[in-house]
């Protein structure tokens, strides 16, 4: 297991019914720029399914220099003034699984270049 002193990527896969992704995105959007400011930030990729009938509908990718700067953005995305969560927009059936992961092989793309 990593020492959590380089980097990390953030996998977050959502399930939501297909005609809720506009405004899911739209959402995730709004709260990405202020990650993108983030001390540590190294990038983020948001994938949609090109298949209307995918049990995840929308699935993020997003690097950090390491666990403690994510953790750090996350704290930023708490306090009064963020912009609310697509989480928690009524209009949109979403559940999110979030985890953190490491690489562990790495075959291809330089890691910079990677989703």
């Amino acid at each position: 297991m990593n020492d959590n002193t380089g980097p990390v990527t953030f996998i977050n896969v959502f399930e939501m019914p297909a005609e809720q992704v506009d405004a899911f995105v739209a959402r995730w959007r709004a709260r990405a720029h202020i990650m993108g400011n983030a001390p540590g930030f190294l990038g983020t990729k948001l994938h949609r399914a090109m298949s209307s009938e995918s049990r995840f509908q929308v699935i993020n990718v997003a690097r950090w220099a390491s666990r403690e700067a994510w953790e750090a953005a996350q704290t930023a995305l708490r306090e009064p003034g963020a912009p609310p969560s697509p989480l928690d927009d009524p209009a949109v059936e979403v559940a999110a699984n979030p985890a953190l992961y490491e690489v562990v092989a790495d075959v291809g793309e330089p890691p910079d270049q990677a989703d």
